[in-house]
């Protein structure tokens, strides 16, 4: 009875060695390609999840300024992490945009912030237009977007 199918058992024995080295991979983010390599032991899961961006900003537009408008673009990006962490995970961050240097209306890209065991797949950057105009007055610090 042992030796009854005997290639069969040997097949899903290989099939099934083969299956968990395949499927464990080392985490390295995204490739240069930008596939996304997740590293996955025992039975592990990743979920995604799409949040807002935040505009992050220190210090005051000139007195002459008036902030007009801020856009970013993409206003909301696919995050990527443990299901665990993911449910405490409300929006993702840009660098900080200095104010008190903007002197005119701008577009530029900024980088993510992305906390540590989260990825954003496809996702470095985003691009930002800034509308300013002369005027009295000045803003306040803080996120003029969000």
């Amino acid at each position: 009875m042992l030796y009854r199918n005997l290639p069969l058992k040997l097949a899903a024995i290989g099939l099934a060695i083969f299956l968990r080295f395949w499927v464990t991979v080392t985490e390295e983010g995204i490739g240069q390609s930008g596939d996304l390599r997740i590293k996955t032991t025992g039975v592990s899961s990743i979920s995604a999840r799409l949040v807002p961006v935040i505009l992050e900003t220190k210090g005051v537009l000139p007195a002459n300024l008036v902030l007009e408008s801020a856009q970013l673009d993409p206003p909301m990006v696919t995050v990527v992490g443990s299901p665990l962490r993911l449910g405490d995970m409300t929006c993702i961050r840009t660098e900080q945009l200095d104010l008190s240097r903007v002197s005119s209306s701008l577009d530029t890209e900024l980088r993510l912030v992305v906390p540590q065991g989260f990825q954003v797949p496809n996702t470095e950057t985003v691009k930002l237009t800034l509308t300013v105009s002369s005027g009295s007055g000045s803003q306040q610090s803080g996120s003029p977007t969000g």
